[in-house]
Parts: structure tokens; C-alpha cells; sequence
């Protein structure tokens, strides 16, 4: 009798976290589209399209098109899953509905637009420092 009890509180459980993972998932998705990192998510596929167009030169548009859509309708959704948990073990549901609102906001808007500018040129600037800070470390290095 113990043993169906454990079981059936197990059970139990399993359907309460799976109804709480698809909330959890949908105000995630939320999250990430008032971010906008779904539209720095597309923006990286144009890129990567852009990339493998000037190696496969022989596929036509439409080939194009057919693999953007694969991107789109399964591999994103897919990355999107395999994140929810990392994102779960960091944020509540009530942090994310924060996180929203906050992107919701003017300031939110603004950010989320000129994030992916800012990332860009702290970029440039990151490997700028990467390139003086080896080039230091290999001196520093030298003179020991």
C-alpha cells in the first residue's frame, strides 16, 4: 500500500510540474519575443543563410526558403525547449512576468531595439581588449 501511495504522489507531481513547465513555457516564450531575442535570433539565421548561400550557390530560392521555414517552425521551437529548463532553474514564473513587464515598458522597448546594436559594438570592443590583454600576458609572461 505504501508503494502505491508513493507512486500515485509521483504521479501526481509529474502532472502538476508538467502543467507548470507549459505555463512556465509560454510566459517564457513571451519573455523572449518582448525581448527581442527572437528578433536577434532571426537576424542570425539571415547571416548564417547569407554564409551557406556563398558555399551552396547551386540551391535556388525556394531550397532557401524551405530550410529558413525548418529553422523557424522546428529548430528554434526546439532550442526554445532545451532552454526552458536552464531558464527555470534561474527564474520563477513571477520573475519572467517581471522581465516582461519591464519590456513592456518605454524603456523596456527602447532597450530591447538596441540591444542587439550594443552587442554588436561591445563586440568589437570585447575582442579588441581579448587581442591587447593576450598581447599584455604574453609580455608580462616573457619577463618572468
Amino acid at each position: 500500500m505504501k508503494k502505491f501511495s508513493f507512486l500515485l504522489l509521483l504521479f501526481c507531481n509529474f502532472l502538476l510540474t508538467a502543467q507548470v513547465s507549459e505555463s512556465y513555457q509560454n510566459t517564457l516564450n513571451e519573455m523572449i519575443l518582448v525581448s527581442g531575442t527572437g528578433e536577434s535570433f532571426i537576424s542570425s539565421v539571415q547571416q548564417m543563410k547569407k554564409m551557406f548561400k556563398a558555399q551552396f550557390t547551386n540551391l535556388e530560392d525556394k531550397d532557401w526558403n524551405s530550410i529558413e521555414e525548418y529553422i523557424n517552425q522546428e529548430s528554434f521551437p526546439n532550442l526554445i525547449n532545451q532552454l526552458t529548463p536552464i531558464y527555470h532553474k534561474h527564474l520563477t514564473e513571477e520573475d519572467l512576468k517581471t522581465i516582461i513587464a519591464f519590456y513592456n515598458s518605454e524603456t523596456g522597448k527602447k532597450f530591447a531595439k538596441k540591444t542587439p546594436l550594443i552587442a554588436q559594438e561591445s563586440m568589437m570592443v570585447g575582442q579588441q581588449w581579448g587581442i591587447e590583454l593576450g598581447q599584455k600576458i604574453q609580455e608580462l609572461v616573457k619577463n618572468q
